[in-house]
């Protein structure tokens, strides 16, 4: 085995499945898991009607996971004209378009790429909804505000950790050479879970600068950062990792 995989348990067997597949022995771990705020999806729809009252200019929607794109087509009849929308990833930019939403995405997949949008530029009094879980995004939250903006969290799940997680197969901590992160929290988790000494001895990949930042604070010295948090990101990421640890052996 040379890599663990550290992501929310939802994504966890399709990714490890994704990254063997690409020849890259992986065994992935879910330390978090995602619950619905029930209170808060019960609140969207009077949100999105009052929307529109009165009628404004274009309305921004960023929707910053797969859990906030599924919300947001329960309520697809619900929306205002005036609505478009933004994703972050592929993932759940798929997931509205298979419900004929419109959706603009960046080509980095992740805040910064949104951030770099011309769209999410000239934004000063524009009305931004960002459908996300409680807390983190807040590059992207004060970003937005500092360009004017009129920024409204609609946070509607939480990401909690899991007593006893499970693995996608058994493994043991001397065959572990990588270890893939993708999110701050996944981070925190694994430190609160693993013992720390040698999580600190491991080479890690990380899927953005912020990540990177809150593993180097972990005491992490060696770190890969990959462009997203997308499996094919990740994979060649990855495959990256392993050329160049083959030609430092090699030397």
């Amino acid at each position: 085995m040379s890599f663990l995989l550290l992501r929310p348990q939802g994504k966890c067997v399709k990714s490890a499945l994704a990254l063997n597949n690409a020849n890259i022995a992986t065994v992935a771990c879910g330390l978090i898991d995602t619950q619905l705020d029930s209170q808060a999806i019960e609140l969207l729809p009077a949100k999105i009607a009052a929307l529109d009252k009165p009628p404004s200019a274009t309305i921004h929607v960023i929707v910053t996971s797969t859990v906030a794109a599924e919300q947001c087509i329960k309520l697809k009849n619900t929306w205002p004209e005036k609505i478009v929308f933004f994703a972050v990833g592929n993932s759940s930019a798929d997931i509205l378009r298979k419900a004929a939403f419109d959706v603009i995405t960046p080509i980095e997949a992740r805040t910064e790429g949104l951030l770099a949008l011309p769209q999410l530029n000239q934004i000063s009094d524009k009305k931004i909804i960002i459908m996300k879980g409680y807390g983190g995004r807040e590059l992207l939250v004060d970003t937005l505000k500092k360009r004017g903006a009129l920024v409204d969290e609609w946070e509607v799940y939480k990401r909690v950790k899991i007593a006893k997680p499970e693995s996608t197969q058994d493994w043991q901590q001397e065959q572990i050479r990588c270890i893939i992160a993708t999110s701050g929290e996944v981070i925190q988790a694994a430190f609160e879970h693993f013992e720390n000494a040698w999580l600190q001895t491991r080479d890690w990949i990380v899927v953005s600068k912020r990540t990177a930042e809150i593993a180097e604070k972990m005491g992490v010295n060696h770190i890969h950062v990959s462009r997203d948090a997308s499996d094919k990101a990740i994979i060649q990421c990855a495959q990256l990792y392993l050329t160049r640890a083959r030609h430092s052996t090699e030397l």
